[in-house]
C-alpha cells in the first residue's frame, strides 16, 4: 500500500535525509611529517653523541677545508652569512607566516616559532657537546640552523608548482650558506651540517606538532545533534 504520509508530505523524507549530519573529512595526516622530523632530529642527537666523545677535527672537516678554502671568500658568500642574522631571519619568517595566516594559522605559528626553537636548541647543544673552534663553542651552527629553518618555512607555505621552485632556490641558499661558513673559517663543515639538520628538523617538528594538537575551543556541534530544516509550506 502506498504510504499516505509520504504522499501528502513529500518533503518529509527529503527533510529526514537532509537532517543527517555529513561527517567533515579528516585533515591530511601529519604522521609522515612528524616521522621525518624525528628522523632528522635523531640524526642531530647521534651527531651530538659522537662529537661529545670526539670533538676534534675529523675527516669530514678536513675535506671541507680542502674543498672550500679561504680564497673562496666573496661578497656573495658574505651576503649568505648575513641571512643568518636575527633581524633578517625574523623578517623572512614573518613574511612566510603572513602569507599563509588566512589559510593555515597553525602553519603560520610554526613559521614563527620554528626558527627560534632551532636557534635555541643550537645554543643548548653547543654547551652540552662542548666542541670549540678557535676557542668558541661551535657545534651545531646557529647560523645555518636559522637559515635552514626559514628556508623550510618558505617551502612549506608555498603552494602548487611554486613549491618546487622554492625548494630548489632554498636548497641553493642552504648550500651557499654552508660553503660560506667553512670558507670564512667560522665553523667546521660538520658544524654547518649539524645546523642544517637541526633547522629543518626543528621547523618540521613544530609544524607537525601544531597540526596534531586539539583545536582551540570554539563553536562546535554536539554529537548526535541535528540542524532541523523546516518542511516546505504545502500551501505554497
Amino acid at each position: 500500500m502506498h504510504d499516505v504520509t509520504t504522499a501528502l508530505h513529500p518533503s518529509a523524507e527529503a527533510s529526514t535525509t537532509v537532517d543527517q549530519v555529513t561527517p567533515t573529512p579528516a585533515p591530511p595526516s601529519r604522521g609522515a611529517s612528524l616521522l621525518a622530523a624525528c628522523l632528522v632530529l635523531g640524526t642531530v642527537m647521534l651527531g651530538a653523541v659522537v662529537l661529545g666523545f670526539e670533538p676534534g677535527q675529523n675527516a669530514l672537516d678536513s675535506w671541507g677545508f680542502s674543498v672550500f678554502p679561504g680564497g673562496l671568500q666573496s661578497v656573495l658568500l658574505r651576503a649568505m652569512t648575513d641571512l643568518g642574522l636575527a633581524p633578517v631571519a625574523a623578517a623572512v619568517a614573518l613574511v612566510a607566516a603572513g602569507s599563509i595566516w588566512r589559510r593555515d594559522r597553525r602553519r603560520a605559528l610554526g613559521c614563527l616559532a620554528g626558527p627560534g626553537l632551532a636557534v635555541g636548541l643550537a645554543e643548548l647543544l653547543k654547551h652540552v657537546v662542548g666542541r670549540t673552534f678557535h676557542g668558541a663553542l661551535c657545534w651545531p651552527s646557529g647560523t645555518s640552523a636559522a637559515v635552514t629553518a626559514v628556508v623550510t618555512a618558505v617551502v612549506l607555505v608555498t603552494r602548487g608548482k611554486g613549491r618546487a621552485a622554492a625548494l630548489v632556490i632554498g636548497t641553493a641558499v642552504v648550500i651557499f650558506e654552508t660553503i660560506a661558513l667553512v670558507a670564512f673559517r667560522w665553523h667546521y663543515l660538520s658544524d654547518a651540517l649539524g645546523g642544517v639538520f637541526l633547522g629543518a628538523g626543528g621547523l618540521l617538528m613544530v609544524d607537525a606538532v601544531f597540526h596534531r594538537v586539539r583545536r582551540l575551543p570554539g563553536r562546535r556541534v554536539r554529537a548526535g545533534s541535528h540542524r532541523l530544516i523546516p518542511p516546505a509550506d504545502p500551501t505554497g
